[in-house]
């Protein structure tokens, strides 16, 4: 049984991420594993001192910078201490697993060095979603987070879910693109799930997980349970 931290929260604006968290706690949960869940970066980084074997990340952190985040910036506005910095980086660094679910990518938007960590970053006036709807996900490289997944005719893995595609992230050299989809059917294929090493330890970045319905679709679900055992190198 392997120790399991969920972090869950961020401004509500657009994402329900406790529902979010919920869903990952139980994930986890079903997997065999002890699990705690806390909804700020600051939290978790004094927890990983306690011995967690990996990360789990649904949540939007960042300064909510421009007019369209007005309403919302004096409460979840949000600039991570050193301390979290150097916790959340060096979990990883000294061998920890980081599960780096869909708007992680958006956080922590003045620390650069956290797109190191998960292995790209939103990109502010370039990257680009577009509204929630359906999307169909294809494996473009043999990897053990992806081997329970159906093939479509070709034989190529598929995952068919309603929820966003990030695209045209900042991505960071070394990653191991695992999946792509498109934002629009004109669009050229987007790295939306990739893993990396960081240091010592293995990084799954997951762009899906926009709401609870995503996580716990049954494609989706397989995927995160391969996702949390590939970063425990259980497989």
């Amino acid at each position: 049984m392997s120790r399991i931290l969920v972090l869950a929260g961020g401004s509500p604006h657009a994402h329900d991420f406790a529902a979010c968290g919920e869903a990952l706690v139980d994930i986890v949960m079903a997997a065999g594993h002890e699990v705690m869940s806390v909804s700020d970066p600051d939290d978790a980084a004094r927890h990983l001192s306690d011995g967690y074997d990996a990360l789990v990340i649904d949540g939007l952190w960042w300064r909510m910078l421009g007019e369209a985040y007005d309403t919302w910036r004096a409460e979840h506005a949000y600039t991570p201490l050193d301390s979290t910095r150097e916790a959340l980086a060096g979990h990883v660094e000294r061998g920890g697993g980081l599960v780096a679910m869909h708007t992680t990518t958006i956080c922590f938007d003045d620390w650069p060095a956290w797109g190191d960590v998960v292995g790209g970053s939103w990109r502010w006036g370039v990257s680009s979603h577009p509204p929630l709807g359906p999307v169909v996900a294809t494996v473009v490289t043999d990897h053990p987070i992806t081997a329970t997944m159906v093939t479509d005719g070709g034989g190529r893995g598929t995952l068919t879910l309603t929820d966003e595609v990030y695209g045209d992230l900042d991505l960071r050299d070394g990653i191991e693109v695992v999946m792509t989809a498109r934002r629009t059917p004109d669009d050229a294929e987007q790295p939306v799930v990739w893993t990396h090493r960081y240091g010592n330890g293995r990084v799954v970045y997951d762009g899906f997980g926009h709401d609870a319905a995503s996580i716990r679709d049954p494609g989706h679900r397989a995927l995160l349970e391969r996702a949390l055992a590939w970063v425990l190198e259980e497989v």
